[in-house]
């Protein structure tokens, strides 16, 4: 059951971070090759990097973190 939940949430973070990265491109080549872009295109990278890296690397460390809480649950296992 534990296993199960964990897989699903896991699944739900690589939907949403695959999600994110193509919002994000879309997005970002959007406001470059568009004529009447509002935003000048050297501020666009300054503007989205932060968050574009914050997002990504949350969902990594999330990921990695389950993973390694797997590889523990199975070295604590007295059966081995």
């Amino acid at each position: 059951m534990k296993e199960q939940v964990i897989f699903e949430i896991a699944r739900m973070i690589a939907r949403t971070l695959a999600f994110v990265m193509v919002a994000m491109t879309v997005t970002l080549l959007g406001a470059m090759f568009l004529p009447n872009s509002v935003v000048d295109n050297k501020d666009i990278f300054p503007i989205i990097a932060p968050a574009f890296s914050t997002i990504v690397g949350g969902f990594i460390g999330w990921l990695a973190a389950i993973k390694m809480n797997g590889d523990e649950e199975k070295t604590n296992d007295p059966a081995i």
